[in-house]
């Protein structure tokens, strides 16, 4: 019996020991960079947290007030006094007031009121909900414990203030109430009575009961905590009644488990309880899915505590001071850095040993770092010349050996076993033990020497305060492509071109001679590349760059991958030190930078990603001078003129890490950059439907280049809209279309007119022609005839002779007929510009073979006229002096030529007149008369014939002087009719 009583005991002490040791005891707090929020909280007491999928914080005050927390921004939802908080396993919020309300997870990312689901049945306030695994819902009330299933509340145990509710790892529901700790195991209520025996103290003593992963069961009570594994009870110490009470046990994602004392906040580990912070009264703890621990405090607001990716070494540990220098990583995969005047420091991965003065190094103001072939250390000081490290000695080389100075800024040691020191005045080879110096008059760009590199081909670049200078041969070339400025060399690409950084431009690539930006406005003075491809910069800040992210091509916006460290996560300075290296990166994984405010690593391996998309929501737009909440799309009224767009990312962890831009479709040509919470303002929108996009990357860097859409609609004015540029468009078209058709059909009517007035011209000339000449040709051929056969019959050359004068008088006839028809063709600017000349001329004409009296005058100042108005009244003038003389028998003829307001003109005989039927019907052997008509008419005239029998003739005729008279300037109304084809009298002028 002994030895199976000692059998169990040793069983249980294994197992005990098993459980205690699976208990991780966790970071330090030293671990965590702490942030505080008071101010901008809509309350200091902060009672639960809760975290949706969307990565929100929900945040229940101790007033009732519920706050949504992006990252940065805290923003009051009203939902009522709201008393609990719940997430679903369909992500949504559940909340407890004196009803239980349901937040669906679309509507997270909207301001202004929750858009709550309500579900009615209970008439009592909910303190606590929680959701077991199989998904039911308990509700915990002032008034019992109800479950909520099918959309209906049902008590399970009446008449107890529930104020907690967790489960334990059967199923089991572990509640807290005012009495005490219950355990509800799905039949009945068990109390804690046997566990508080077992402790010494009283049930009521218990404050909290937790299982945890790992199958403990801890128990805060009055006096400390206690920890119950395989039915075994240990008391942790501190244990007792002088302040060492434990309220609440809480165990975060990562299995670390907090107590909530008396006297602080504390941590559980194998030994015990380890006191994380002091005088700190906390009302709720909660860690979100990125491994942040929040507490809520009762009235000193609520603590982030996020564990740090860069730890930084001091003099608090072991360092010989703050500020190092450079740092190496040897063959052997040790570190080695040197310190301003400090000395030369070795760490082993455990602890630091400082080698200075008393160890040989004469020199401790150690600036730069370096390793040879023969696997020996090499430290260049600022003062003491360069020291090689052999075998635990140091040997010296300073100006007494051939350096120009004794002030060494960097060193590179060359694959032939050369070793190469820039100083301030010269470039020095060091090869067995001797010193070449190179200067301005071996080609270099300035004797002030930065920085030595050489590359995998074998080439020496070297770094200069007025460039870049390449050996080539013995002489040293300068690149042209670089500005004259300060550059820091920082290393090689996977093709073998070389990374570096100019001064005002930023990080780029020197290929083939030439220089590329390729992260611009950023000045990084190293680098380092890891196993994994990442590249490393430090310089201000620590920037991390994916594999590739410098060497594939990217489009003119397109952003780039990269992440960066600074001061939130744990960084004390941001600027690195100017020694040379000032980066290394061990076989394990640490990446080590020297900064001026102590030595920072980065353990790589444990360095936390994150692969989740950012996500990004509208959060308010201003139109005009109005501010309103997002809805589903914007709608913009017709001349809206001022708009706002307010939009963010979510990110609690390290929301300054996080890049946006934006671009709007039809409005912005290209990405803009814009700073979260980001804000881009338009001052018009053209009409019509445009999508708002907005992309940023996560903390560590990736970008989601699809991002979000959001829908922009601005209406249009009805100018604006397409049906109205539709009408116009027809109008338009139709207004061609009738104004081409007018300007055929008047180009049909000025070609036919034209047709018409040869065709009545010809048609003139050819009765005239057949009035007169044609027939004194046929009578003088007949004349002829007669006189031909008389001849041939009786020979009488009497007779002959009476028929050739008679013919000779009809010949002369026909030639004078021939000449008037052929002067009728004339126009009066053939022969001058004067109408009254040419008239007269027409009168004199008429005088050759008659005996008629001729009388012309002419009264008012000659003008100037248009050449065909005055032709066609030159026309009607010359046909009425004509008909005057030839039929008229009249002995005397009046012209008269009257300049006036208008131009008249009066042909008056006193012959046998016109026959009444002539003037009346146009009939007159020739179109004499419908021609002057005709003419008249086309200037626009009016034609006045007044005859009779035996009493004369009188032709008057009165053309308006806009026709006639030319004007000095052409109206606008005159150039739109030649435009379209009205070449009236006033176009043809022009």
């Amino acid at each position: 019996m002994k030895i199976g009583n000692a059998i169990v005991a040793v069983l249980v002490l294994l197992l005990v020991a098993h459980s205690a040791r699976a208990l991780d005891a966790g970071p330090p707090m030293s671990d965590y960079v702490q942030t505080r929020f008071t101010d901008v909280l809509s309350s200091n007491i902060v009672n639960q947290i809760v975290q949706s999928p969307d990565g929100f914080l929900w945040i229940r005050y101790g007033s009732g007030a519920l706050d949504r927390f992006d990252g940065q921004h805290f923003s009051m939802r009203d939902a009522g006094k709201v008393s609990a908080l719940a997430m679903g396993p369909d992500g949504d919020l559940w909340v407890g007031t004196n009803e239980l309300l349901q937040v669906p997870a679309a509507t997270f990312k909207q301001f202004g009121p929750l858009q709550t689901i309500t579900h009615p049945g209970l008439d009592t306030m909910i303190i606590s909900l929680h959701f077991s695994r199989n998904g039911v819902i308990w509700v915990g009330t002032i008034s019992g414990l109800y479950r909520f299933q099918h959309g209906a509340f049902s008590c399970v145990i009446p008449q107890r203030i529930i104020e907690r509710i967790e489960e334990s790892s059967n199923g089991d529901l572990l509640l807290g109430t005012t009495q005490g700790p219950l355990l509800w195991n799905g039949s009945q209520v068990v109390t804690y009575t046997e566990v508080a025996t077992q402790l010494g103290i009283k049930t009521e003593d218990i404050k909290h009961v937790l299982e945890d992963s790992r199958g403990v069961t801890w128990i805060g009570t009055k006096f400390g905590v206690a920890r119950s594994v395989g039915g075994s009870i240990e008391k942790l110490q501190p244990w007792g009644p002088n302040k060492n009470g434990a309220n609440r046990v809480y165990e975060d994602p990562k299995g670390n488990v907090w107590i909530v004392g008396e006297e602080g906040l504390f941590q559980a580990t194998t030994e015990g309880l380890k006191l994380a912070i002091a005088h700190i009264s906390v009302r709720c703890i909660y860690g979100d899915r990125d491994g942040n621990l929040w507490i809520g405090t009762n009235g000193d607001g609520l603590y982030r505590f996020k564990r740090r990716t860069v730890q930084t070494f001091t003099t608090a540990d072991g360092l010989p001071g703050n500020v190092p220098m450079a740092v190496l990583t040897s063959h052997d995969g040790t570190l080695w850095a040197g310190f301003n005047c400090g000395g030369l420091v070795h760490f082993d991965g455990h602890s630091f040993r400082t080698y200075n003065e008393k160890d040989g190094l004469r020199n401790g103001c150690v600036w730069t770092l370096a390793e040879d072939a023969n696997n020996d250390l090499w430290i260049g000081t600022w003062g003491g010349g360069v020291f090689r490290f052999r075998n635990g000695s140091f040997t010296q080389f300073s100006t007494p050996q051939g350096l120009p100075s004794d002030v060494v800024l960097s060193m590179r040691a060359s694959r032939d076993g050369s070793i190469w020191l820039s100083t301030p005045r010269a470039l020095s080879r060091l090869r067995n033990g001797e010193v070449r110096n190179y200067t301005v008059a071996d080609g270099l760009s300035s004797n002030v020497i930065f920085a030595v590199r050489e590359d995998p081909r074998g080439g020496m670049w070297i770094a200069t305060r007025k460039g870049i200078d390449r050996l080539e041969g013995d002489r040293f070339v300068k690149v042209s492509s670089i500005p004259e400025t300060r550059v820091y060399l920082l290393g090689e690409t996977s093709s073998g071109a070389l990374y570096l950084t100019v001064k005002a431009k930023g990080v780029g690539r020197l290929e083939d001679g030439q220089f590329t930006e390729v992260i611009p406005n950023l000045e990084q003075s190293t680098m380092v590349r890891t196993d994994q491809g990442d590249l490393w910069f430090a310089g201000v800040g620590i920037l991390r760059v994916p594999p590739g992210g410098l060497e594939q091509k990217r489009g003119h916006d397109e952003p780039m991958d990269f992440e960066t460290f600074g001061v939130d996560d744990g960084m004390i300075s941001l600027q690195s030190s100017d020694g040379a290296p000032s980066s290394a990166i061990t076989p394990d994984g640490r990446l080590w930078f020297a900064t001026v405010q102590g030595l920072a690593m980065l353990d790589l391996p444990h360095l936390p990603r994150s692969d989740r998309k950012p996500e990004i929501y509208m959060k308010e737009f201003t139109v005009g001078r109005n501010q309103q909440l997002p809805a589903q799309e914007l709608v913009l009224a017709a001349g809206t003129s001022h708009i706002e767009l307010r939009f963010d990312a979510i990110e609690i962890t390290s929301p300054e890490k996080i890049r946006m831009q934006y671009r709007m479709d039809g409005v912005d040509s290209e990405w803009l950059d814009a700073t979260p919470p980001g804000r881009a303002i338009y001052s018009t929108i053209p009409p019509g439907t445009h999508a708002f996009h907005v992309r940023a990357s996560n903390r560590n860097g990736i970008w989601d280049r699809t991002g979000m859409v959001y829908l922009i609609k601005q209406k249009p004015f009805f100018y604006q809209t397409s049906w109205f540029r539709i009408a116009i468009a027809a109008s338009v078209l139709l207004v061609l279309v009738g104004l081409y058709q007018l300007r055929l059909r008047q180009a049909t009517a000025r070609l036919n007119a034209r047709f018409d007035e040869r065709l009545a011209e010809r048609t003139r000339i050819a009765r005239e022609l057949h009035d007169t000449l044609l027939q004194t040709v046929q009578g003088s051929k007949l004349v002829a005839d007669d006189a031909r056969e008389k001849a041939e019959k009786a020979n009488d050359s009497v007779h002959v002779r009476g028929a050739l004068e008679k013919l000779s008088i009809w010949l002369g006839q026909a030639t004078q007929e021939g000449r008037a028809a052929l002067n009728s063709l004339r126009t009066s600017t053939i022969e001058t510009n004067d109408l009254a000349a040419g008239l007269r001329r027409a009168a004199e004409e008429c005088l050759l073979d008659k005996s008629i009296e001729v009388k012309f005058s002419v009264s008012g100042s000659s003008r100037d006229m248009h050449p065909i108005a005055r032709d066609e009244i030159y026309r009607i003038g010359y046909e009425a002096i004509r008909n005057a003389c030839e039929h008229s028998s009249a002995s005397e003829l009046e012209i008269v030529l009257t300049y006036a307001q208008d131009l008249t003109l009066q042909v008056k005989d006193n012959g046998a007149g016109i026959e009444a039927t002539v003037l009346t019907d146009g009939k007159e052997g020739h179109f004499g008369l419908q021609g002057m008509r005709e003419r008249a008419a086309r200037i626009e005239s009016k034609l006045t014939l007044n005859s009779s029998p035996n009493s004369g003739t009188t032709i008057t005729l009165v053309v308006p002087g806009s026709v006639i008279y030319r004007k000095q300037s052409v109206t606008r109304f005159a150039r739109l009719k030649t435009f379209f084809g009205r070449r009236d009298v006033t176009d043809e002028s022009t």
